[in-house]
């Protein structure tokens, strides 16, 4: 019986999972039916048995799992896998036939993929014109010739950048027996000895780029030491097979004085060595390039009196800024996110400039998860296109906006921990982040002291009681839960309920409540106990069989037609604002406070509440005054000005009355998508009713 890659996911996923893993989950997971789960499930019992193996065991109520035994022995017989075992999915056959096309030394014919693939010549041919369409917007063709086979013509800057964006299809970034499956497979189905050789040395390229990590004073994340080891072989074969790369002549100069070029020499130089490789200074440039767009989780010198990140730490500011103008919050700890931020603009500077592919899994699942922090993100991206004088990616775009989403936090009582645990990431600090932020809203019982890289928790020793990890670990010594970094609805439930079981919440919970009932007791009368009990139950402790979303009303649905006013003129801002906020002050959605702590914000710190033109969001902090989740607008047909300058005269001015940092940002991303349009806001000014005002808007939101 053959495993194809989607068989052996579930398997590992299995093997990872602490209790019964759901069918739905599963359905989630791979994106399929259930009826194709089963499929699947009944392929692995077959390949199971074969193995003479326990079968999965599997209980409607609950899902699948797998015994001991058969945990304990699975890894172990898939590194052993024959080729023969395996069934290689269609984007795997594709990866392979690039590999072969562009680091083989060929000729390559159809007859020559059958047997190393071991599928029909109809199903290469099917692949080979599959291929042909996914390397259109890479702007290269796969020719053939009659004498030297299938392969790659085109630019050799999109040849390497097309190899990386194959190899990210079928080698996730959390899954590393899928990098050792996939050399261990690699290996045994060349007939290259010296593709056999440069695969043997793969650990030598590790090495030598945890070297380079030294030299460079910071940390690559767990994740780029496998892409840059897999860059560097990429590197050696096209160099070694005659394949150079040509970099602009403006450029040179620049990267020429970095630090980075000298680490390039230094890997250069040992590879010269070693593989007997020359590689002319081009290439020396290339590898500084893809040394300088690594992914990295911290930098151990003070690189601030460089001009670039002296350039980047003021871009990281206003995106900061234009993000909670937009937003409507106030980040706490402002200094810390523009730290963290600057951390990572650093390398996707470098990344947009040269056109180096990061990895691209979780970006649907980013853009699908945070809708809102993505479209504000995209907005607030500006400043660093500018800088850059062309557009930013949207994996790149995805992967700021969980910078932004990591610190959307509420403000409010922290919790006294019951467990100590430790979030172990290989994905970076932006993604460890908004993990560890998910983390602490499930669970206020438990202190996450920190998030660390996978090399970090396996070389250190931690006071912890169990870790939450996106990827397998060495270690055993603490209890793990192997988690995506973005959590679904289904992973927080059932790791609501596993790591609840872990910490005896049972028990946990009621020494708690009658502890906190004794000492309250010592200092007042407590008139009802029980109900008291029961208050403090829900607010220390979430509850365990579902998790609720934040419900994010649209724009419609927040802005009423009664909280829309409109007037023919104001003496100036401050009325305009007083008036603006009068109706949610009616509906005693806000305060006097809250509209006092608006107009006190502006005269400190300017009309910053002026987002488009002829268009202003007030807000305040919600501790100021805010006790309802709103929105208020007033449309003033004789502009009010909010500074001397042409820019900051607004017609139509909205107030909103924020309880969290997450519920109204549905709202606000219409309005910025119904703003960017100039049209609409000239024909918003010309409406002279609020029911006109209220139709239009929620007719042009509700797309």
């Amino acid at each position: 019986m053959t495993l194809d890659s989607r068989s052996t996911a579930i398997l590992s996923k299995l093997i990872d999972a602490s209790s019964y893993v759901p069918i739905h989950e599963l359905m989630e997971d791979f994106n399929v039916s259930r009826r194709t789960i089963y499929y699947d499930i009944d392929k692995i019992n077959d390949w199971l048995e074969e193995q003479g193996l326990d079968k999965i065991y599997h209980v409607r109520s609950a899902g699948i799992i797998l015994s001991d035994k058969a945990k304990a022995a699975i890894p172990h017989r898939l590194k052993e896998i024959k080729p023969w075992y395996y069934e290689y999915s269609s984007d795997e056959r594709k990866t392979w036939i690039i590999l072969y096309v562009t680091l083989g030394n060929g000729p390559f014919f159809i007859k020559d993929f059958i047997p190393k693939l071991q599928v029909s010549r109809n199903t290469i041919i099917q692949d080979l014109k599959s291929l042909k369409d996914e390397l259109t917007p890479f702007q290269l063709q796969l020719d053939f010739d009659r004498e030297k086979g299938y392969f790659l013509s085109g630019d050799e800057a999109q040849i390497r950048k097309v190899i990386p964006y194959f190899l990210n299809k079928v080698i996730t970034p959390h899954d590393r027996e899928a990098f050792k499956r996939f050399i261990h497979i690699q290996v045994k189905m060349s007939n290259n000895k010296n593709l056999l050789n440069i695969f043997q040395n793969l650990k030598t390229l590790t090495e030598l780029v945890k070297a380079s990590e030294r030299q460079l004073d910071l940390e690559f994340t767990d994740h780029m030491i496998y892409s840059l080891t897999l860059r560097l072989f990429i590197i050696c074969r096209r160099v070694k097979l005659g394949h150079y790369i040509e970099m602009n002549a403006i450029e040179k100069d620049i990267i020429e004085n970095t630090k980075a070029y000298r680490v390039a020499n230094f890997i250069c130089e040992h590879l010269q060595q070693t593989q007997q490789i020359d590689f002319p200074k081009e290439e020396k440039l290339f590898i500084t390039t893809n040394l300088l767009g690594a992914k990295i989780n911290h930098i151990q010198v003070d690189f601030q009196n460089k001009p670039l990140l002296e350039q980047l730490r003021k871009i990281a500011e206003a995106m900061i800024i234009k993000f909670q103008r937009y937003a409507c919050v106030l980040f706490s700890n402002k200094e810390a996110l523009i730290n963290n931020l600057l951390l990572h603009l650093k390398p996707t500077y470098y990344r947009v400039k040269y056109d180096i592919e990061i990895d691209h899994h979780y970006v649907e699942t980013i853009k699908e998860n945070y809708e809102e922090i993505f479209t504000i993100t995209k907005k607030v991206i500006q400043p660093f296109e500018r800088f850059l004088k062309k557009p930013i990616p949207e994996n790149e775009i995805a992967y700021i906006a969980i910078h932004f989403g990591g610190w959307l936090q509420k403000e409010g009582v922290t919790h006294i921990p019951r467990k100590k645990a430790l979030v172990v990431c290989a994905n970076g600090i932006g993604t460890s982040q908004i993990l560890k932020q998910q983390l602490e809203e499930l669970f206020p019982y438990v202190d996450f002291i920190d998030t660390v890289s996978v090399r970090e928790y396996e070389e250190k020793q931690f006071d912890i009681d169990f870790v939450v990890s996106t990827t397998t670990t060495v270690r055993k010594d603490h209890p793990t839960f192997i988690v995506n970094p973005i959590l679904t609805d289904t992973e927080k439930t059932r790791l609501l309920n596993n790591v609840n079981a872990l910490c005896n919440y049972t028990q946990q919970q009621q020494i708690t409540i009658n502890g906190l009932l004794h000492l309250i007791e010592q200092y007042a009368q407590i008139h009802d106990k029980e109900k008291l009990a029961n208050e403090l139950k829900q607010y220390l402790f979430p509850a365990t069989t579902k998790i609720v979303e934040t419900v994010k009303p649209n724009l419609w649905n927040l802005l009423k037609e009664e909280t829309i006013r409109i007037a023919r003129s104001v003496n100036d801002w401050r009325e305009a604002i007083k008036l603006a906020a009068q109706p949610l002050l009616d509906s005693q959605h806000i305060t006097q406070n809250y509209i006092t702590k608006m107009i006190q914000n502006i005269e400190q710190h300017g009309p910053y509440i002026v987002l488009a033109p002829k268009i202003a969001i007030a807000h305040a902090k919600p501790e100021d005054g805010a006790l309802k989740l709103g929105m208020s607008m007033l449309k003033i047909d004789q502009a009010v000005a909010f500074s001397h300058q042409s820019k900051h005269q607004v017609h139509i001015i909205l107030v909103l009355a924020t309880v969290d940092n997450k519920s109204h940002l549905k709202a606000l991303s219409q309005l910025i998508r119904l703003f960017a349009n100039r049209k609409n806001i000239k024909i918003l000014i010309e409406f002279q009713s609020t029911k006109e005002v209220y139709d239009f808007l929620k007719t042009a939101c509700a797309w």
